[in-house]
């Protein structure tokens, strides 16, 4: 087994992995009643998001994914301040 073959099996059962718990979250979301899950909820859908995007970059290298990957990472520190307002419902 060549390593190259090893690294596409370990990253499809990464992205398994990555996509149950997207749907485990999503159904989450859709059930629960509670703004301030719902917020914590959508901050996880965005994470795990990122992390099904960087195992699929993994099959399909470009010169962008890691520009992608970093301005997610920046973006993320913003929409998660943004739920943490939607908590306080912006009081500080």
């Amino acid at each position: 087994m060549s390593p190259t073959m090893l690294l596409d099996i370990l990253v499809g059962i990464a992205a398994v992995i990555v996509v149950i718990a997207l749907l485990t979250v999503l159904w989450r979301a859709v059930s629960t009643h509670n703004d301030a899950r719902r917020a914590v909820l959508s901050d996880m859908i965005f994470f795990s998001m990122i992390g099904l995007f960087l195992c699929y970059s993994m099959y399909n290298r470009t010169a962008i994914t890691y520009d992608v990957a970093l301005f997610a990472g920046l973006f993320g520190a913003i929409s998660t301040i943004a739920n943490a307002r939607i908590i306080s419902r912006g009081r500080r």
